[in-house]
Formats: C-alpha cells, sequence, structure tokens
C-alpha cells in the first residue's frame, strides 16, 4: 500500500553545522565528518572531539508523508525564500490517526523490520515526483549503549551525559540549528539518493526569522519536515504498489562527545538529524 513505512536498517547521519545568512532566514550546512565511535581503541580519535554511533533507543513522532514536484520550501533555489511549507505541488502519502501527538515509533527497536503506521495512506497521482518529504514532531527520544575497548559499557542518561550504568533515556528537542540566533533550517546533507534538506516549523509548518530567537531556542517550533532532493526522480505508474521510507542510523544515530578532555573517551550525548531512503515496489505488469 503506497504510504507504507518499513524500516530495514538504521544508521544515522550526523552533521556538524556552518551557518550562511540569505534574508531574514538562516539555513545550517553540512561541516565536516564525524567518525565512527571507536571498540578497539579509545572511543574518540582527538580530546575533545566527537564520535557517532548507532542508538539503542531513537524514538520519534510521524505526522505525515508525502511526494511533491517541487521543493516546498523554496521557489528560488535557495530554500531560504520560502517562510511557509507550500505543499502546492505535493500529495500526502501517509496521514496519522493522531495529528496532535503524530504517531511514535522507537526505529532502534526495529532495525531489520518494519513497523506498520497508523493512520491513511493515500496513493499519489501517477507522475513524476523529486521531493518526497516527512513531518515529524521536534522531541526526540534517545539512548545509547556501547562497550568500548576499555571494558566499560558507555550509557546514556536523561542528563545528556554518558556514565558507565544506569541508563536513563534523554528527550531531546530540536528547537534551534545553531547558536547565538535562530537557524531554522540546514541544507544540502548528503544521503544515498541525493541530500535532504530539514526545516524547524510551528504546527502550521512556518519557520522562525533568525531573529524570532529566545536562546537558545527558535520561537517557532514544534515539527521538523525532512525534504530529499532526489539525484534521480521518482515515477509513479499504474504498477506503483508501495512507497517506504527506510531510515538510516547505523553509526550515526548518536552524537557522543569528549566535552571536558576526558582522554577520548565521552561524558556527553545527545541525538543527531536522521537520514533515509524512498524505495518504491511496482508490480509485474500481467
Amino acid at each position: 500500500m503506497l504510504g507504507a513505512i518499513k524500516i530495514l536498517f538504521l544508521s544515522l547521519y550526523v552533521t556538524l553545522f556552518s551557518y550562511s545568512a540569505h534574508a531574514t532566514l538562516k539555513n545550517g550546512s553540512e561541516g565536516a565528518s564525524v567518525p565512527a565511535c571507536s571498540t578497539t581503541g579509545n572511543m574518540i580519535s582527538a580530546d575533545q572531539g566527537s564520535c557517532r554511533t548507532t542508538p539503542s533507543k531513537y524514538l520519534i513522532n510521524i505526522f505525515e508523508m508525502g511526494l511533491c514536484t517541487s521543493h516546498p520550501f523554496t521557489s528560488d533555489g535557495t530554500k531560504t525564500d520560502l517562510v511557509t511549507m507550500d505543499k502546492s505541488t505535493c500529495q500526502t502519502t501517509f496521514l496519522a490517526s493522531d495529528q496532535t501527538n503524530g504517531f511514535a515509533v522507537d526505529v532502534a527497536a526495529a532495525i531489520g523490520g518494519g513497523a506498520s503506521l497508523e493512520g491513511t495512506n493515500t496513493r499519489a497521482d501517477n507522475g513524476t515526483y523529486g521531493f518526497p518529504y516527512i513531518i515529524l514532531g521536534k522531541a526526540f527520544t534517545v539512548n545509547v549503549s556501547i562497550t568500548g575497548s576499555d571494558g566499560n559499557t558507555y550509557v546514556g542518561r536523561s542528563d545528556g551525559n554518558v556514565y558507565t550504568s544506569g541508563p536513563t533515556d534523554l528527550v531531546d528537542n530540536l528547537t534551534n540549528f545553531g547558536g547565538g540566533e535562530c537557524v531554522s533550517g540546514y541544507a544540502g546533507a548528503i544521503i544515498p539518493i541525493g541530500t535532504i534538506d530539514a526545516f524547524l516549523t510551528n504546527a502550521g509548518l512556518e519557520r522562525s526569522h533568525h531573529t524570532e530567537f529566545t536562546n537558545p531556542v527558535c520561537d517557532k517550533n514544534g515539527k521538523l519536515v525532512g525534504v530529499i532532493n532526489l539525484t534521480t526522480p521518482v515515477t509513479i505508474t499504474a504498477n506503483t504498489t508501495k512507497m517506504q521510507f527506510n531510515f538510516i542510523l547505523t553509526d550515526y544515530g548518536i552524537n557522543m562527545e569528549d566535552s571536558n578532555d576526558a582522554g577520548n573517551w565521552p561524558n556527553t550525548f545527545g541525538s543527531a538529524p536522521f537520514s533515509g531512503t524512498f524505495v518504491f515496489e511496482e508490480a509485474t505488469p500481467q
């Protein structure tokens, strides 16, 4: 059924953000790549550095999925000219039954499997679409458990610190991509099928200007809209039977940091931006 979701593999996409300004909206952009956490030597390769690893928990709330023929946050290609998501070229393929809370799913627990979404699945019209999108809530409930070469198992707690026992979940609310002012988007993160852009919005899918800022939060928040720029647009035909979104989280879903010169071992952690791919299935013509 078009609009179904299945989690086949997980790897999270970690980015660092730099700033680029245009008009009154700001986007972050992809910075230096972050290495995977090592389990054979020091977990982090440099003092006061960071590494990425697979989460033991990565619970998100999905509100909507769909397909667009044009990017819904740009009319001039800069991704900084539209404040409000423009769905005029989009078709919704999944809408969660609970539009207050969304559909909650722990994608880390579903590695190798799938999840059936509770909501309305709608088949998109036949046509070619270059911009799939997904709308999530701002809260990411995460945790981590990784054993280092020193024999310790490093786990997270709700205060954002890393310990060697007693894990508790961290609720990481994404309300700004930057610091010092509101950076309500990031653009151009590389994924296997193209690039992905993300935008923080309110319930009306409106972004904050960089001045709409209550330190350290963008004033308009609550939703995260991910838009994939497909390298090869997908064509829906009469034979298309299913659209499937695969989250990528392995070795990427958690960012661990040596934030106080802890000897190349992590002492803080948090969630990192998601990545994913869309897969479309075609029935064999009879």
